[in-house]
């Protein structure tokens, strides 16, 4: 959290806290079901009856519990968040020479941060949690298929990290361009109108073809993965049905995972440019 972003969510850093807490738990549970889904199948199969899907029972109503409370205090704490935000935004305008317009959509901006904080931050750690949990059950299960994991999550990682600086610069420019439409709208200057929606456009499309170009590259890496897996499993015969479910579905949780990465970097880059533009307004 930058110093910015730390003026705006600093006074809400524990409720935050303790609310993603729960959402991480709460995704933790929901990467469960393969595992609990694998003892019951092999339970069933066995002829052990209705015990063997007693653990499966317990972790989907944990994880029903846990994600209605989560969703009962993001929602409060979140509205505290926006409520406390406009007003000081349109507070602090006051003395400064804002056109109501501007004002209106910097509160927008606020709003979007907001959606973001319920939105786009559990996506995040979800998809966080998603390739830790996957990649550390398939140790558990086959140490080759872990390595597999880990070999995959290095080489996404660092085609992420590439695509997340670019996506922090794209979006810096986006919303720069997007901050100054309204002045651009009152005008209504032929010429400036056109090189306006001219240059958001053009940025929008620029960052559209690194996304798409990142997310390809991804699935392909993805597919191995999951080739190599399906021959490490098919080269033993001593897993049971259940674990072979199991493994599978974590190997495709895993690659959606790290598959969904570009959406979520992008999500997160535009976050962080919003939250930080909000922050710079509220201490001018």
């Amino acid at each position: 959290m930058s110093y910015l972003t730390g003026t705006i969510f600093g006074p809400y850093r524990l409720r935050l806290a303790g609310t993603y807490t729960l959402s991480v738990a709460e995704t933790v549970l929901e990467l469960m079901y393969p595992f609990t889904i694998g003892l019951a199948i092999n339970g069933l199969i066995e002829g052990n009856g209705i015990i063997s899907v007693v653990p499966l029972v317990v972790v989907w109503l944990s994880q029903t519990v846990v994600g209605a409370v989560y969703q009962l205090i993001a929602s409060r704490l979140v509205a505290i968040i926006y409520r406390s935000l406009a007003h000081k935004l349109v507070l602090s305008q006051r003395d400064v020479a804002t056109s109501t317009s501007e004002v209106a959509a910097r509160v927008d901006m606020v709003e979007k941060v907001c959606d973001a904080l319920t939105e786009v931050v559990p996506l995040l750690l979800s998809g966080v949690v998603g390739v830790v949990v996957s990649a550390v059950m398939l140790f558990t299960y086959h140490l080759h298929a872990g390595a597999v994991a880990v070999a995959l999550i290095i080489i996404i990682g660092l085609l992420q990290w590439w695509f997340s600086i670019s996506a922090l610069d794209l979006n810096e420019r986006i919303n720069t361009r997007r901050e100054s439409q309204v002045n651009v709208i009152e005008k209504r200057k032929k010429t400036g109108v056109a090189a306006h929606f001219k240059a958001i456009t053009r940025l929008n499309v620029r960052f559209m073809d690194i996304e798409t170009g990142t997310w390809a590259i991804a699935d392909i890496f993805s597919l191995l993965a999951l080739l190599t897996v399906l021959f490490l499993i098919a080269g033993i015969t001593v897993y049971d049905v259940g674990s072979i479910y199991a493994m599978v579905t974590y190997v495709m949780t895993l690659t959606d995972s790290l598959e969904s990465a570009p959406y979520l970097v992008d999500e997160g880059a535009h976050f962080y440019d919003v939250s930080a533009r909000v922050a710079k307004k509220m201490t001018q």
